[in-house]
């Protein structure tokens, strides 16, 4: 069997549709989920984007946030027999708000890899916000840590780079400055 990909339910927001795309019926509200992903079947679980810290963060940019149900990091993973010290990698897309806010539940040898851009265009404060300041604080206590706690890709230099076999990732050149595809080899493709 090989790498298998799970869809990750981690919180519901509510925004402006403008948000979303610009200009797109500012003054309209919509309700949209925050999705991570599971990687299993390699040498280590891995976790693409961590969701938002708690529901009441999305307020900073007048949005709403709930867990619902069996929404949330923990429950996600313990679908599927996992507890957050299961984990050998957390993946980041970027590092927005609704993406990146459960790293410091994670224990610290968990590896979290972002791309270098992203984490030098979040940690300028041009965002406001969108990059949340324990966030951006929690990942530099993980670069000062010993032990790999967190892994800094050069994606604008190299065409890719593996975590483990049949996981690579690429940088986006999209969303964010430093934001990153993340490419799993599975039985289907």
């Amino acid at each position: 069997m090989g790498l298998e990909i799970k869809v990750l339910d981690l919180g519901d927001i509510e925004l402006d549709t403008s948000f979303l795309v610009l200009a797109l019926e500012p003054g309209e509200a919509q309700q949209v989920p925050t999705f991570g992903f599971l990687i299993t079947g390699g040498e280590t679980p891995i976790v693409v984007d961590t969701g938002f810290s708690h529901p009441e963060i999305m307020g900073n940019l007048g949005m709403k946030g709930w867990f619902r149900d069996n929404q949330g990091m923990e429950p996600q993973l313990e679908k599927h027999g996992l507890t957050m010290a299961d984990v050998g990698y957390v993946l980041h897309t970027h590092l927005h708000i609704d993406h990146a806010g459960y790293d410091d539940r994670f224990p610290m040898d968990t590896t979290v890899v972002i791309n270098r851009r992203e984490l030098e265009y979040s940690a300028s404060g041009l965002m406001g916000e969108q990059y949340p300041a324990p966030y951006i604080k929690h990942l530099i206590d993980r670069l000062h840590h010993e032990g790999g706690a967190l892994r800094l890709l050069d994606l604008e230099t190299v065409p890719y780079e593996e975590i483990i076999p049949g996981v690579r990732v690429e940088a986006a050149g999209g969303h964010t400055e430093g934001s990153m595809n993340v490419l799993v080899e599975t039985d289907e493709g």
